[in-house]
């Protein structure tokens, strides 16, 4: 059975409290936040630990760049002299045609003589070899860049490229002096 008991009703805070009791929000005045955290020395010390692992990072490579010797001019002639030997022997069974032909001849030429770009003059190291030089570059020009060749590669080109090298790492020795790297 359940009693029928009245519920004591007791005054509810906000009951009792007018709606503007100063004194209630003089105490919560009083409670103070806690200071937020001070993160810059946090972050100074972070970015100035990461800008001396990135400074030594780029001391150690640059100190391995300049330990690793570059290739003996030998041993750049040797691998172009290889390589132009591979193509010759690619045109001559026709594995390759003309135009890729000379794409790769140029590339040798380029590669082995320590050229950025073949140009109509001449490199220093051919001596007086500008005229069939000027002839050799106009010709991979127009083998290279024409959809259908009008001129045909000739065996004695690469003679020549062979020619141009060998006399490129003669030059090259004597003016280092013995076998030294370039």
């Amino acid at each position: 059975m359940i009693e029928d008991t009245p519920v004591s009703s007791q005054p509810l805070i906000a009951d009792s409290m007018p709606i503007n009791n100063a004194a209630f929000f003089d105490r919560l005045a009083d409670v103070q936040l806690p200071t937020e955290p001070n993160l810059w020395p946090v972050l100074a010390t972070a970015a100035a630990v990461t800008i001396a692992i990135i400074a030594l990072i780029t001391l150690g490579y640059r100190r391995y760049a300049q330990t690793t010797t570059p290739a003996p001019a030998s041993d750049i002639t040797q691998q172009a002299l290889t390589r132009l030997n591979a193509i010759e022997q690619a045109w001559l069974a026709n594995d390759i045609n003309t135009r890729e032909t000379v794409y790769q001849l140029s590339t040798v030429l380029r590669l082995g003589l320590g050229l950025s770009q073949l140009t109509a003059h001449c490199p220093p190291s051919l001596g007086d070899q500008q005229p069939q030089w000027q002839q050799t570059i106009a010709h991979f020009e127009q083998l290279r860049y024409q959809p259908t060749a009008t001129q045909r590669l000739e065996q004695t080109t690469f003679t020549e490229l062979r020619r141009w090298l060998t006399i490129s790492a003669e030059h090259c020795r004597d003016q280092h002096g013995g076998d030294q790297h370039v």
